[in-house]
C-alpha cells in the first residue's frame, strides 16, 4: 500500500463511511464543534469529491464506497490488537507524534501533520516501525555505556532541583554515566519523551501496558526504564527499541489467535 493522506474532513467522512459513526462523531466533536449540521454536511460533500479525485473513492451500485486499501486502515483505526504511540516535545513547543497500530502482521504507521489537520497512514513493517521510533527519539547509532539504577526517589529529586536550586544542595555526588544523564537534564529543561504501549479489550477500550521514556537532547538521547520501584538508564541504540517492541508487542501477539 502507498502512502495515504487524509484531511480531517476526509477521515471523518470515512469513518462513517465504514459505518463507525462514534469514531466519525468524537472527531467531528474535537475539530468541528460548533458547526452545525448543514455545514458539516457540506464539508462532507466536499470531502466524497476530494477522495474522488484522489482514487480513493468509488461510485459503485449507486453508492460511494472506499476502495479496499483505505478501507482496510480504516477498519485498523476502529481497532487494533495493539498500539504504539510515540510522542515528544516540539522544538518549537507542542507534541510531535506518530503511532503504530498492529493487527496480526499488519503495523500500520500513522503521522499527524499540521496542527493534526493532516493523517498520513502506510503499511510497514516491525523492523521498519523500530527504525522510525529510533529516529524520532534521535537515539545514538551506536550503543551505550552499562546504564545505571536509580531509585524512584533519586529520580525525582534529579527532576526536582531542576526547578528549585535549594534542592541543588541535596542531590548526591555524581560522576561517570549518571552525571552525563542530569547533564542532558539540565541541558533540556527536564523535558521527557514517552513511548507508550496500549492493548485493547473485548470491548475495544485502550488500556496502557507499558511507559518508556526517553530524555529530549538533539542528539544520543537516554532511554528510561521503570521496573517495580527503580529506573533503570542508559544511552541505547536502535537495537534496544527493536528489544523493547518485541517484548510489549510482537511477541504478546504471537501468543494470541489472529483477531482476538
Amino acid at each position: 500500500m502507498d502512502k495515504i493522506s487524509l484531511s480531517i474532513e476526509e477521515l471523518i467522512y470515512c469513518f462513517y463511511s465504514e459505518g463507525y459513526f462514534e469514531q466519525g462523531n468524537a472527531l467531528k466533536q474535537v475539530y468541528f464543534g460548533e458547526l452545525d449540521d448543514e455545514k458539516m454536511d457540506l464539508l462532507l460533500q466536499i470531502s466524497t469529491r476530494s477522495l474522488l479525485s484522489k482514487d480513493l473513492l468509488i461510485y459503485k451500485n449507486h453508492k460511494f464506497i472506499l476502495v479496499e486499501e483505505l478501507a482496510e486502515v480504516i477498519s485498523l483505526l476502529n481497532y487494533s490488537d495493539q498500539s504504539i504511540k510515540a510522542s515528544r516535545h516540539g522544538e518549537e513547543g507542542g507534541e510531535e507524534s506518530v503511532s503504530f497500530h498492529f493487527n496480526g502482521k499488519t503495523v500500520l504507521q500513522h503521522s499527524l501533520l499540521y496542527d493534526e489537520q493532516v493523517h498520513v497512514f502506510e503499511i510497514v513493517s516491525a523492523e521498519i516501525a523500530g527504525e522510525i521510533i529510533s529516529g524520532f527519539y534521535r537515539l545514538s547509532n551506536q550503543s551505550g555505556g552499562s546504564g545505571f539504577e536509580l531509585s524512584q526517589a533519586e529520580f525525582e529529586q534529579m527532576l526536582d532541583s531542576l526547578e528549585d536550586n535549594q534542592k541543588l544542595f541535596g542531590l548526591p555526588v555524581m560522576d561517570g554515566e549518571k552525571q552525563h544523564f542530569y547533564q542532558t537534564l539540565k541541558t533540556t529543561n527536564g523535558q521527557l519523551n514517552t513511548l507508550l504501549f496500549m492493548e485493547f479489550t473485548e470491548q475495544k477500550e485502550p488500556v496502557a501496558k507499558n511507559v518508556v521514556l526517553f530524555t529530549n537532547d538533539r542528539k544520543n538521547n537516554w532511554i528510561i526504564e521503570k521496573n517495580e520501584d527503580a529506573f533503570y538508564v542508559n544511552q541505547c541504540d536502535s537495537s534496544k527499541v527493536d528489544l523493547i517492541i518485541k517484548e510489549n508487542v510482537i511477541e504478546s501477539l504471537e501468543k494470541v489467535p489472529y483477531g482476538k
